[in-house]
């Protein structure tokens, strides 16, 4: 019975043993032949090595505590691609508080140093490094900070961007006009700015020929922009009364503006019986009214491309005035969205625009392929740029490093879908070294 129990103890130890071992990555060893001194010494010196439990693939060199690794180095630690981002370090473990971060992470780490050019995705946008930097916020840069957003479509006020007179921004959910000469100022924060469709006198703007002003309930044109800038509208020759009836079916001859349902519309045409009988903001109404105090879309505006609306809380521009009364964000070759990165169907989208879809961060690489499918759907479209593995949609370009079937390969030349490690992949891909 005893020797029963012994047995089973020492199953029990070699189990416990093994489980130690095949869940270990990195341990340390202590290398008899290292330890100086007698056996009898009591104190003896031992040398201590690192023992890599986790073998790195072919391709890539296993983590080294006692090798010096420089700049985009890369090596095989817990199972990961790790880059160095630092310029020189020996005996620190891959971690971003150590420089180290896997290969293609884009998020952002305040303990990583950057250098230009390099890509980050951070609350929501991707950014580009402008210089060499560490711990500088991406999303709390100025106009001429470390970082540089690469929202495509980006109307967004930065802070310190430069506005001269009629430059239109989007700032605290609302698109602002400018109406002074020069400014850095925060889109509100002066008198010279104003809300885009807000028509309400102000003796601080800056007004041009054929500017229209609300003042006492009246509406007025500007026929003297710089006589009328700082006068009061109806003091003087630089400005013209506007007669404004609310409309009716029976429009005046010669009625060039009228009031409905708190808009100010335009005449467009001359043609009366389309005046008449075609109700401002209707179907009809395309091409006869048009809306001229509001920043928010109306379907049937006649606008001019790259106009700007808001439409659901955001912005767009119109890409296609022959579409324009499509609504935005419902078909393509209409309106694209402006200030956002997630991905649109229905923008259109150049060479070298990011989106993100899914989470994840994807690059144009081919502008007539990536505006008829989404994101990783077809070859030579959209580059995923998140993470090391092969995609087979992606088209990589020369020393571009991928991990496929336990093996870290380097791209020769450019290559959209040859899988690496087969027969006819050798001109495309060999074995990093």
């Amino acid at each position: 019975m005893y020797r029963k129990n012994i047995k089973y103890i020492l199953i029990l130890v070699l189990l416990a043993t093994f489980t130690v071992l095949v869940s270990t990555s990195l341990t340390y060893g202590y290398w008899a032949g290292n330890i100086s001194g007698s056996m009898s010494n009591a104190n003896p010196s031992v040398g201590v090595g690192t023992w890599n439990m986790n073998a790195s693939p072919d391709g890539i060199d296993a983590f080294d505590l006692s090798t010096a690794y420089q700049t985009d180095d890369i090596v095989w630690y817990n199972n990961s691609i790790y880059q160095y981002h630092g310029s020189y370090t020996t005996n620190t473990e891959p971690s971003n508080a150590s420089n180290w971060t896997t290969l293609n992470d884009l998020n952002w780490y305040d303990t990583v140093t950057y250098r230009a050019g390099d890509t980050v995705y951070h609350n929501g946008i991707v950014y580009v490094a402008q210089w060499e930097n560490n711990n500088l916020e991406p999303s709390e840069q100025s106009v001429n900070g470390a970082w540089s957003s690469m929202m495509q479509n980006n109307v967004a006020w930065v802070t310190g961007q430069a506005s001269s007179l009629n430059d239109i921004v989007y700032h605290n959910g609302q698109l602002w006009i400018y109406k002074g000469y020069y400014t850095t100022s925060q889109p509100g924060s002066q008198s010279d700015w104003a809300l885009l469709g807000d028509l309400t006198y102000s003796s601080s703007y800056v007004y041009a020929n054929g500017d229209i002003t609300f003042y006492n309930n009246k509406y007025y044109l500007t026929n003297n922009g710089g006589w009328a800038s700082g006068s009061v509208p109806g003091t003087n020759s630089a400005w013209t009364l506007l007669n404004t009836p609310t409309w009716t079916n029976k429009v005046k001859n010669g009625t060039q503006y009228v009031l409905y349902n708190g808009y100010l519309y335009k005449a467009l045409t001359t043609t009366l019986s389309a005046l008449r009988n075609n109700q401002p903001g209707s179907a009809g109404s395309y091409g006869v009214w048009t809306a001229l105090n509001t920043q928010q879309y109306q379907q049937y505006n006649t606008y001019t491309n790259g106009i700007l609306v808001m439409y659901n809380t955001n912005v767009y521009e119109l890409a296609n005035s022959a579409n324009s009364t499509l609504l935005p964000g419902t078909a393509a070759n209409s309106w694209n969205l402006m200030n956002s990165m997630l991905y649109d169907a229905y923008s259109t989208y150049a060479n070298g625009d990011y989106a993100i879809y899914n989470g994840l961060v994807y690059q144009v690489i081919n502008q007539t392929n990536a505006n008829t499918s989404a994101p990783g759907v077809i070859a030579n479209s959209w580059n995923l740029l998140n993470g090391y593995d092969y995609y087979w949609y992606n088209t990589y370009q020369a020393n571009d490093i991928v991990y496929y079937n336990d093996v870290v390969y380097k791209a020769l030349t450019t290559t959209t879908n040859n899988e690496p490690g087969i027969p006819s992949s050798s001109t495309y891909w060999a074995i990093n070294s």
